[in-house]
C-alpha cells in the first residue's frame, strides 16, 4: 500500500500499523543521524516531510485517541473520539498550515503529594493530535542535542536511571563531598516563551506558529478565559518536550563557567583550549569534579568540595533567570554528604551508612523515602475504609476487592524495588500494611475482633530463602511484600544514547527488562519475535501479554506469549468471529510495551 493512498482507506481496522510505525521510525532515525552530523538542511527536509506524511497523521491520531491515558478526557469543546470512523476522519483533517487555530485549554486541578493542587491545561482532542504530529517531527532532532545528564520526559529513560547516575557519582567520590539538592519553582508555569521559540528558530514556520498558539491560547477556568504570558501547560502532549527544550543547556553553561573560572588547585582537568567543537566533551572534561543529574525540574549537583559548590551557586541563578525560572527556596538544600547528611531525590533517600569491620568504612546507598512509605500506607487505609474491605457477603466479593489492592501494592513495590537497599522500605511497608489491614478488619467486626483471629483467618506463612515470612490471604488472592524481589539491579541507560539511534536490538532488550521479569523471560524465550506475526518486537511498538488458553488468571509462563498490541487485538477479534464469543477485545491482558519517562507501575 503506497503512502499517498494511505488516508484513502475506508476502514481504520485495515491500516497496516507495522508498516506505519516502521516508516515513521526510519525517517526519525535519519533525522537523528543528520542532527549528529550537523546536516541541518537534511533535518529540516525530514521535518517538513513528516508534517505532511499521511503515516505520521495516522500515528498521531492513534496515540491520542487509543494509547494515551487521557484519551477519554475532553477539552473545552467536550469532544471525545471513540469510534474508528471518527479517528479516520480526524487523521484526514490534520493539516498544519497557516489556517490552523488552537482552542483554549480546559483548566482542571489534581492533588499533589504535599496536599496542594496542581493545575492542568487540557487541550481539545484535535489540538492534541496536532501536538502529537509536531512532537513526531521535533523529538529526534532534540534527542540528539539533549545531554546524557538529563532523564525526565525522554523516551527510553526514567527516574531510576537518574537515581543510578546520582548513586554512581556519590560512590566514586572521596573527601568533602557537597551536594546541591535543587528544585525549580513552578517550572512548567514560568518558562519563558520567547526563550523556547528562539531555541526552535530555524524549524518550519508552521511548527513555530502552532507552538506560539499553544503558548498564547489561554485557558478557561469556571467559564472565564484567562491569558497565558509564560509557561507551557501541564496536560499537553508536547509540553514535556517543550519543557526539556527550555531547560536544555543548563549543564553545558554550568560546566563552561567552571572551566573558564578554574584555578591551579582544580584537579582532574585537561589543559583548556579556546575552542572545542563538541560541547558535550566539555561536560565530560569537568565531570570528575562536578556531577550534574537532572530529571525535569529536579536536579542534583554533586561537587568534589565546597569551593566547587560556591562557584556553581555563583552562576546557577543567572542561568535559570534567562529562562524565566528561579530556585525554590523551600526545596533547595546544600548537603554536606561527607558528614553523613542525607537528601531526597525522586522518592528515594540517598545516604551514607557505616559498613565493614567495626563500622570503619562507609557505603553509599539509596532506599525508599519513609515518608512515601507512610503516605502509601495512608492511601491504602483510606481505600479500605471506602470499600469496607472485610464487609462482604461471599468469597468472590472479597477476592475482587483484594485483587485491586494487590495491584496497588505491587505497583508501588515494582517502582521502589530498584533501590540499592529496597528491603529497608519494604520492611517498613510490611509493618504498616499489617496494621492497616487489621484496622480495616476491626472497623467491620468492631469489638468482636482480635489480632489473633485476624492472623488466623487472613495471614499465612511461607518459606522464603530459608525463613518463614507472612503472606496475606484474602479470598482467592494471596500476596506478600517480598513476592516482589528487592534484590534486583537496574541496568542504567548507556551515556547519551537515544532510541532514535537505530540500535533496535539494544532498546528492545532494555524494554523487555524494564517492563517486568515476565516480559523479560518471554522476550528471551521467543528470541525477540512476536509469535503471531513472526516479526520483531521493536521498542517503539506497544506490547501485551497474551493468554493462550484465554483464561486471564492463568499466568503460568507456559500459557503466556509476548505479542504486539495490534496482533493481540486482531487475534481476539478473530476468535470472537470464529467462536461467536470468547475473550473480550479489551481487558484480557496487561500492556507492557513502550516505556517513556518513569517505569510502568510507578506511583
Amino acid at each position: 500500500m503506497k503512502v499517498t493512498k494511505m488516508l484513502k482507506v475506508n476502514r481504520w481496522e485495515d491500516i497496516d500499523w507495522k508498516t506505519v510505525e516502521q516508516s515513521i521510525f526510519r525517517k526519525q532515525n535519519q533525522m537523528y543521524r543528520a542532527t549528529l552530523a550537523s546536516n541541518i538542511a537534511e533535518v529540516r527536509r525530514l521535518q517538513r516531510d513528516l508534517l505532511k506524511d499521511p503515516y505520521a497523521r495516522l500515528l498521531s491520531v492513534k496515540r491520542v485517541t487509543s494509547e494515551n491515558t487521557g484519551k477519554n478526557t475532553a477539552g473545552v469543546d467536550k469532544a471525545v473520539i471513540r469510534s474508528n470512523e471518527e479517528r479516520l476522519s480526524l487523521a484526514q483533517r490534520l493539516n498544519l498550515d497557516k489556517d490552523y487555530k488552537a482552542k483554549p485549554l480546559k483548566r482542571t486541578y489534581i492533588p499533589k503529594s504535599n496536599g496542594k493542587l496542581r493545575p492542568l491545561g487540557i487541550p481539545t482532542i484535535e489540538d492534541r493530535a496536532y501536538q502529537a504530529l509536531v512532537k513526531i517531527a521535533l523529538e529526534p532532532e532534540w534527542e540528539a542535542k539533549f545531554s546524557e545528564n538529563t532523564y525526565g520526559f525522554r523516551p527510553g529513560r526514567c527516574t531510576i536511571d537518574a537515581c543510578m547516575a546520582v548513586w554512581h557519582n556519590l560512590k566514586n567520590r572521596k573527601g568533602e563531598v557537597m551536594v546541591l539538592d535543587a528544585d525549580i519553582e513552578g517550572c512548567f508555569d514560568n518558562l519563558n516563551h520567547q526563550y523556547i521559540l528562539d531555541k526552535l528558530k530555524g524549524t518550519s514556520n508552521n511548527i513555530l506558529r502552532a507552538i506560539n498558539q499553544w503558548f498564547k491560547c489561554g485557558y478557561i477556568d469556571d467559564g472565564i478565559l484567562h491569558e497565558t504570558e509564560a509557561g507551557t501547560p501541564q496536560g499537553g502532549v508536547i509540553s514535556p518536550l517543550l519543557c526539556n527544550v527550555g531547560l536544555w543547556g543548563i549543564d553545558f553553561e554550568l560546566y563552561e563557567h567552571l572551566i573558564t573560572t578554574r584555578t591551579p588547585k582544580d584537579r582532574n582537568l585537561k589543559p583548556f583550549v579556546s575552542f572545542v567543537s563538541n560541547i558535550k566533551n566539555r561536560c565530560r572534561e569537568h565531570a570528575p569534579s562536578v556531577g550534574f543529574m537532572q530529571y525535569a525540574d529536579d536536579f542534583v549537583i554533586v561537587c568534589e568540595n565546597k569551593n566547587y559548590l560556591e562557584r556553581v551557586m555563583e552562576v546557577l541563578p543567572t542561568i535559570l533567570d534567562k529562562r524565566g525560572l528561579k530556585l525554590s527556596e523551600a526545596k533547595t538544600r546544600q548537603v554536606a554528604f561527607h558528614q553523613g547528611d542525607s537528601f531526597k531525590f525522586l522518592g528515594f533517600v540517598f545516604d551514607k551508612w557505616k559498613s565493614g569491620k567495626h563500622g570503619k568504612q562507609y557505603k553509599v546507598t539509596f532506599y525508599p523515602d519513609p515518608d512515601k512509605v507512610y503516605a502509601f500506607a495512608k492511601k491504602i487505609r483510606e481505600w479500605t475504609k471506602m470499600v469496607r474491605l472485610f464487609e462482604y457477603s461471599n468469597k468472590i466479593e472479597l477476592t475482587k476487592k483484594a485483587d485491586h489492592m494487590k495491584m496497588m501494592v505491587n505497583g508501588w513495590l515494582n517502582y521502589y524495588k530498584w533501590a540499592m537497599d529496597a528491603s529497608h522500605g519494604f520492611m517498613k511497608l510490611r509493618r504498616e500494611l499489617d496494621t492497616v489491614l487489621y484496622k480495616a478488619y476491626e472497623d467491620v467486626h468492631k469489638h468482636r475482633s482480635s489480632r489473633h483471629d485476624f492472623m488466623k483467618r487472613y495471614v499465612g506463612k511461607v518459606e522464603r530463602r530459608g525463613r518463614l515470612v507472612d503472606r496475606f490471604i484474602l479470598g482467592d488472592v494471596s500476596f506478600g511484600i517480598f513476592d516482589i524481589s528487592a534484590d534486583v539491579k537496574w541496568r542504567k541507560v548507556q551515556t547519551a544514547r537515544s532510541p532514535f539511534d537505530g540500535d533496535t536490538e539494544y532498546w528492545s532488550c532494555r524494554n523487555a527488562i524494564l517492563t517486568g521479569s515476565m516480559a523479560e523471560r518471554l522476550y528471551s524465550i521467543q528470541g525477540g519475535y512476536c509469535p503471531i506475526c513472526t516479526s520483531k518486537l521493536h521498542w517503539y511498538e506497544s506490547w501485551e501479554r497474551h493468554h493462550k488458553n484465554k483464561i486471564r488468571t492463568d499466568n503460568k509462563l507456559s500459557n503466556m506469549q509476548l505479542v504486539h498490541k495490534r496482533c493481540h487485538r486482531k487475534q481476539h477479534y478473530a476468535d470472537k468471529l470464529n467462536l461467536g464469543a470468547g475473550c473480550p477485545e479489551r481487558g484480557t491482558s496487561r500492556s507492557v510495551g513502550k516505556f517513556e519517562g518513569r517505569p510502568s507501575n510507578s506511583p
